[in-house]
């Protein structure tokens, strides 16, 4: 399971790991907290046709750019190979707002009904800074952990519902030397403070699959595009690889950065 705050960041952060899970047979699901970015601009118009979800605190409004980038999502997840998307209800930039304990109730349910092996998301520093991956980060540590107690949530569980404890979590991890070779062409504010991986996943031609569900989210790369501007030796260096760190394990043994060695791959220690 692979969980995100905004729709691209699938693509983006970790198209790589989900792609080569789905090509070795594993069941894929992508959980994402908002549809998209709510346009500030539509506040004084008129309904448009064609939208799907309303502005969360103007209900008159409807949320037509959601409905694109919901729609790039779905495409996104659909080349990479996951079997089941879930997407919440929040909009963009307001979940730093929202309970932590609502939040982590949100993502408790699909751990729970879905009941992964391996849980993928944002570290506390959110790769990017984004208030809303480091709301997603922050949340999804506290369900990992809570999904496991049968008295959490317990007014929340369905009838075929029980307690779920994950074998591993892992947080994206973008080490300082993987944008150094893009100099001023790195992302502002982009890069993990703790960047010591746990795992490092070469993708091989699976770059490639991940270049092309990047290029789905064309409301945020521009139909240039994704790297438009970037040699391809920068943006193929970039794509090779993707870096995660063992986050928590309720394995017997604790593998990887808990063990001081860093592990072969995310299904270290699982019986496959």
């Amino acid at each position: 399971m692979v969980i995100v705050a905004h729709p691209g960041d699938e693509a983006f952060g970790f198209g790589g790991a989900i792609a080569q899970a789905a090509g070795e047979g594993a069941y894929v699901v992508v959980v994402c907290a908002t549809r998209g970015r709510f346009d500030p601009r539509l506040l004084d118009k008129p309904p448009a046709p064609g939208g799907r979800n309303r502005h969360y605190t103007k209900p008159v409004v409807w949320r037509n750019l959601d409905t694109v980038r919901e729609d790039e999502l779905r495409r996104s997840v659909a080349l990479l190979g996951v079997n089941v998307l879930r997407v919440l209800d929040y909009a963009e930039e307001s979940l730093a707002t929202i309970k932590p304990a609502e939040l982590t109730g949100r993502l408790v349910e699909p751990i729970r009904m879905h009941r992964p092996d391996i849980i993928l998301s944002f570290g506390p520093e959110g790769v990017t800074g984004d208030s809303d991956h480091v709301a997603v980060g922050r949340a999804v540590q506290s369900a990992f952990e809570l999904a496991a107690e049968p008295l959490a949530y317990e007014d929340d569980l369905e009838e075929d519902q029980v307690a779920w404890r994950a074998a591993k979590l892992y947080h994206l991890v973008v080490p300082r030397a993987q944008l150094a070779s893009l100099a001023e062409m790195a992302p502002e504010d982009y890069g993990s403070a703790d960047d010591a991986p746990t795992v490092t996943l070469e993708l091989g031609e699976l770059s490639r699959l991940k270049l092309a569900a990047i290029s789905r989210h064309v409301s945020q790369t521009g139909s240039d595009g994704p790297f438009h501007d970037w040699t391809p030796e920068m943006r193929e260096g970039f794509l090779a690889t993707e870096h995660y760190r063992l986050a928590a394990s309720n394995l017997p043994v604790a593998a990887g950065a808990s063990a001081g060695a860093a592990e072969s791959s995310i299904w270290d220690g699982l019986t496959v």
